[in-house]
């Protein structure tokens, strides 16, 4: 059984305000727990509602460094306080990229003390290691999304049950075949809706999807797994409550949802 709880679904910037309280305001950090592993996907400042496990292994992995997805590492309070490994990858570079990456954020002229010093639990580990550190309780993949600066895709799961999260990826035409061999056997897809399909125009190069784009791609891939579900985050920041729950109505069913801070889904 997997646990996937979204502790934040919001792109670019946090926002507040009541207009925003039924969706939440907080950026990208998905939490998905095995009876084995905890794995954090991002840490949008969402992360600081994350309760890190006290007992199995945790692991951090991050698609990508924009700053909407990296900037609640530091706001954690469990992290603060426990001295327990903690590993971090990426997909996206090696371990030493990745460790420089978030070391530049949070020190310097951006932060008031050098974070990633002081956090000595740690451990940074290239993306091809995890098979072999979690071999028994974990199976993962990535692919490369269509992003500026880049971005990685992740499939995590087991024995069946898979996650896959295809945030925050410019979804064209040529990347459907690649995209949907990736996903086909994920109980749940989390797709980047960031936009509608009429806003596109004015936005290519930005590196989002639509939410128009995500059902689609999602009604070639149910075709061969009819199980699967699939989750649009990454709301626009300006996009209300009543907007989106204006646009739910127009999904096609049950299965395909708007995702809201703090729901979970068991798969």
């Amino acid at each position: 059984m997997i646990t996937v709880t979204f502790h934040g679904v919001r792109g670019s910037v946090p926002v507040s305000g009541k207009d925003f309280a039924t969706f939440g305001g907080h950026t990208t950090c998905i939490e998905i727990s095995t009876p084995d592993l905890q794995i954090i996907a991002d840490t949008g400042s969402g992360f600081q509602n994350v309760k890190i496990a006290d007992t199995g292994p945790v692991m951090i992995a991050y698609t990508h460094f924009h700053q909407d997805h990296i900037q609640g590492l530091a706001f954690n309070a469990d992290l603060l306080c426990q001295n327990r490994e903690i590993f971090v990858t990426s997909a996206l570079c090696c371990s030493e990229i990745l460790r420089n990456n978030l070391q530049n954020f949070f020190h310097g002229a951006y932060f008031p003390i050098d974070f990633i010093a002081k956090m000595p639990q740690l451990n940074f580990v290239d993306f091809d290691e995890i098979p072999k550190i979690f071999s028994g309780i974990l199976e993962s993949t990535s692919m490369s999304l269509n992003h500026p600066g880049g971005c990685a895709a992740y499939r995590f799961g087991l024995a069946g049950s898979y996650v896959a999260t295809l945030f925050d990826n410019e979804f064209e035409q040529d990347q459907q075949a690649a995209l949907q061999d990736f996903a086909a056997d994920a109980s749940l897809i989390v797709w980047d809706g960031m936009f509608l399909e009429e806003e596109l125009a004015t936005r290519r190069g930005w590196g989002h999807s639509s939410v128009e784009g995500g059902v689609q791609f999602f009604a070639n891939t149910r075709r061969n797994n009819k199980s699967s579900k699939l989750a649009i985050m990454h709301h626009a920041p300006s996009r209300t409550d009543q907007q989106l729950n204006d646009l739910a109505k127009q999904l096609p069913n049950s299965d395909t949802f708007f995702a809201k801070e703090n729901q979970q889904i068991i798969i």
